[in-house]
C-alpha cells in the first residue's frame, strides 16, 4: 500500500469545515491582518485576539473560551507584548503569552496567525496521534511546533500550520461515522506508511530511551513484552560479560560454543564471583539465549531474574581498569 498523501487533507479542509461547521473559512486572510504584529510593527492589542474569535472566520469559539475584550485591553495595554522577533525556539515568546492568556490553546491561536511557518493550533488529538508526550506544558507545545516542522518537510507543505490543518482534516475524516468506509480506508493508510509510524514510535519511546539505561528499559517492557525485554537485557548482558573476559583472560573468545560457561567456571574458580553466583549466571544465560532465539519462550519472571542478576553481580564490573 502506497503511504499518505497528506496534501488531499489540506485542500479537504473546506469540504469537512462546511460538514462540521455549516460554512468554509479563510485563514489566509486572518494571517494577513497579523502581518503588522509578525514584523514587529507594533504592540499585540484585544482587538487582534477577538478577530480570531469573529464566527464568520474562525470556528475556535466553539472550542476556547473568548477572553473579556475589555479585561485582556487593560492587561495588554499595560504589558505591551510584541510578537516579534521570534528568538531561537520560541519559548520565551510562548511562556510570555502563557502569562497573558493563562491558556496555551489560546496563546497558540495567537502565534498560528502570527507565525504561521512556525507554530501551529495547539489540538489535543493531533498531539496524540503524533504519539507526543512531554511533562510541561510549554515543552509540550513546542515540541508538537517542532513535529510538525518535520512532517511539513517530508510532505512539501507550506507551513506548519497548514501541516496541523491537514493533520485536523485527516483526523476528522477518519473518524467520521458517515463516512465508514472511506474512514477505514483512510485509517489504512495512515497506519501502513512507514514514516508516519517511525515518527510516532519515535516520539513515545524516545523519552524512555534517553531517561533509561538498557536494564532499566528492559524492566520497563517485561511485563508488557518478556521476550523484547529479555533481548535487551540479554544484549547488556553479553556486553558486560565481553568486558570482563576482556578484563581478566585477554585471549578469551567468548563467541566460540560454550565460552560463556568456560568464562563462569573461570570466574568462580578465581574467586571473581561468589559461590552460587556461578548458577545465577547460567541461569540468567539460559534466558538471554530462550529471548533472542526465534522458538525461545521467556515469562515475566524469567526476565526480572535475569535482569537482578545482571545488576547485582555484572553491573559492578563495568568500572574504568586500574
Amino acid at each position: 500500500m502506497s503511504g499518505l498523501d497528506l496534501r488531499i487533507f489540506l485542500d479537504r479542509f473546506p469540504e469537512v469545515c462546511r460538514a462540521k461547521f455549516g460554512r468554509t473559512y479563510n485563514f489566509r486572510g486572518l494571517e494577513k491582518d497579523f502581518a503588522q504584529l509578525r514584523s514587529g510593527g507594533r504592540w499585540l492589542a484585544a482587538r487582534d485576539v477577538m478577530k480570531i474569535f469573529e464566527p464568520s472566520r474562525t470556528p475556535f469559539a466553539r472550542y476556547w473560551p473568548k477572553p473579556n475584550e475589555k479585561e485582556l485591553n487593560r492587561i495588554l495595554s499595560a504589558q505591551r507584548v510584541m510578537l516579534a522577533p521570534v528568538l531561537s525556539d520560541g519559548r520565551a515568546l510562548v511562556e510570555r503569552l502563557l502569562e497573558v492568556f493563562h491558556n496555551i490553546g489560546l496563546a497558540a491561536l495567537v502565534l498560528r496567525f502570527a507565525h504561521s511557518d512556525r507554530f501551529g493550533i495547539f489540538s489535543t488529538p493531533i498531539v496524540s496521534l503524533l504519539q507526543i508526550h512531554r511533562p510541561g506544558t510549554v515543552e509540550l507545545y513546542l515540541a508538537f511546533c517542532q513535529e510538525l516542522r518535520v512532517w511539513q518537510e517530508h510532505f512539501r507543505l507550506a507551513s506548519v500550520a497548514e501541516t496541523e490543518t491537514a493533520l485536523w482534516t485527516y483526523h476528522e475524516i477518519s473518524n467520521r461515522l458517515e463516512a465508514s468506509l472511506q474512514a477505514e480506508q483512510t485509517h489504512s493508510t495512515f497506519d501502513a506508511d512507514v514514516w508516519i509510524q517511525r515518527r510516532r514510535i519515535a516520539q513515545a519511546l524516545r523519552p524512555f530511551l534517553e531517561k533509561y539505561g538498557p536494564l532499566e528499559l528492559a524492566r520497563l517492557l517485561a511485563e508488557e513484552h518478556p521476550k523484547l525485554a529479555g533481548k535487551i537485557a540479554g544484549e547488556e548482558y553479553e556486553r558486560l560479560l565481553r568486558f570482563t573476559a576482556r578484563r581478566h583472560y585477554r585471549g578469551m573468545r567468548l563467541g566460540v560454543k560454550g565460552a560463556v560457561e568456560v568464562l563462569f567456571n573461570k570466574l568462580e574458580d578465581d574467586g571473581l564471583i561468589r559461590p552460587g553466583e556461578r548458577t545465577l549466571l547460567g541461569k540468567a544465560w539460559k534466558t538471554r539465549n530462550d529471548a533472542v532465539h526465534p522458538f525461545g519462550e521467556v515469562t515475566l519472571e524469567a526476565v526480572e531474574n535475569m535482569i537482578d542478576t545482571i545488576e547485582r553481580i555484572c553491573r559492578p564490573w563495568d568500572t574504568p581498569e586500574d
